[in-house]
Order: structure tokens, then sequence, then C-alpha cells
């Protein structure tokens, strides 16, 4: 209870921090590029064209899923792909890349995962916008169950926020850590159903594919666009969720808080 009361006041301490390095290093990307955050929305286009192509015409032939466009319904998966994954694969260097601040000053080490959240945040945010207008042109109706969206982004960061601190943590001990990350995601985007629907599976590997938080937030999206559908609506996998982020935040303020006085030593 000690480490988690910790990490939490640090980081409402640290508000305003987390905002300035979240702000810095989001400038910091847009300068590197002459078209800066034009970037934000050529590589998700990209990206979803791709996969409209492989998955939506080649492998489906364009067929709907549950009464929805699959591009629709694909891009509303990968709305969620687009902010998680950039989060957790960053995320586990969120410690070791500020090496120099951490070493040079007493710095608030466990901030440094939820400032790399946040610029994601931003990302998304501004990807959000343009994916509901462009599923407003291709004919879906607002709704007020649109607003749940809110909800959903609040799990995200909360997911990946508590699973940095884990991954970023044990980093410092190994860089192991971040290459096993990274060949973990490229199997878990496959994992997920964001390209495919499990119509098809049996009803036990239904059940284990729904306790996959990803999952969850994933149809929360298509639940809030398409189907509008409540956030109670599923009550077991919400609480299968909200079991699994208060799991994975206390493990990550143990670590932080039981390594707090080493990490300037092990980097």
């Amino acid at each position: 209870m000690k480490s988690i009361i910790y990490v939490v006041n640090e980081n409402i301490r640290n508000v305003y921090r987390i905002l300035s390095i979240s702000k810095y290093e989001l400038l910091s990307d847009m300068r590197d590029s002459k078209l800066g955050i034009i970037w934000n929305i050529l590589n998700p286009l990209i990206q979803v064209s791709t996969y409209w192509f492989v998955f939506g015409i080649g492998i489906r032939g364009g067929e709907a899923v549950s009464g929805v466009e699959f591009l629709d319904w694909m891009m509303a998966g990968l709305l969620v792909w687009f902010f998680i994954s950039p989060c957790i694969t960053k995320g586990v260097n969120a410690i070791s890349s500020k090496i120099n601040v951490i070493t040079k000053m007493k710095f608030p080490i466990s901030i440094l995962p939820a400032t790399v959240v946040l610029k994601e945040l931003f990302n998304h945010c501004f990807m959000l916008v343009i994916v509901y207008f462009l599923f407003l042109i291709r004919g879906m109706r607002p709704s007020v169950y649109n607003l749940q969206v809110f909800y959903y982004i609040i799990c995200i960061v909360t997911l990946t926020t508590s699973l940095s601190m884990i991954t970023a943590s044990l980093n410092v001990f190994t860089k192991d850590v971040r290459k096993m990350v990274n060949a973990s995601m490229r199997i878990l985007m496959y994992l997920t159903p964001i390209l495919w629907t499990m119509d098809k599976l049996p009803v036990s590997i239904k059940m284990i594919m729904k306790c996959n938080p990803i999952f969850y937030i994933v149809e929360g999206y298509r639940d809030c666009f398409f189907y509008h559908k409540g956030i109670l609506a599923t009550p077991r996998e919400m609480a299968i969720f909200w079991l699994t982020v208060a799991v994975l935040f206390i493990i990550g303020s143990n670590l932080i808080y039981k390594f707090k006085h080493k990490f300037i030593d092990l980097l």
C-alpha cells in the first residue's frame, strides 16, 4: 500500500512536469521532419490502407462484420492499436531513455511512464477526431453512446501506464525486456481480433480471448461508434479488465518504490 500511495502522490505533485515533458517530446518529434504533424495522419493512413486491402478486399472480399462495413469495423480496432502499441513499445524505455536527467538531478522517476502515454494521447485524440468525422461521412449515426469513448481512453491510459511502469523498471536491469516486448507486440496484434472476427472460434476459445484487456477496449470502441451498447453491457469483461489493471499497477508501483534509489546506479 505504501508503494501505491508513493507513486500516486508523486504523479499528482508533478502533473505540470508531466505535461511539460510530454509537450517537449511531442514538439521535438515534429521538429525532426519538414511535414511535422502531418506524419501523424500519413503513418496511420498508410497502414490502414494496407490492412484494408489485404484483409478487407483480399481475404474477406469486402464482407461486412455484424452489419458494419469491414473498413469501418477495422478502423475502430486499429485506432485503439495505434494508441496502445507505441505506449507500450516506447514505455519500456521510459526510464532508461532519461538517463541524462536522472543521473544529474533529483528526479521523480515514477512519472516517466505517464509522460510517454500522455504524449501518445495527443496523437490519439488527433486521429480520433479525423476518424470520427470519417465515420460520419460514411454513414454512421451520431449518438450519445459516442461519448463513452472517453471512458475507454481512460482504460487505455491506466492500462498502458501500469504496464509501462513494470517494463520500464525491468528494462533497467536487462535490455532483453525491450526485445521481448517488441516481439510480443507483433504477436499480440494478431491474437487480438482487430483485423479478424471470432465468429468461427469455439466458445471456450472465445472466453479466453475476451480476457485480453486490449480486446475489451477494442470492442468498447466499436460499441461506442457502431453497436451503441452501454459500458455496463459487458460487466464480466469490465471486471476482468479493471482487476488486470489493478494487479499491473500494484506490481509496477512496488517495482518503482523498491528500486527508486537504485535506478541511478543501475543506469
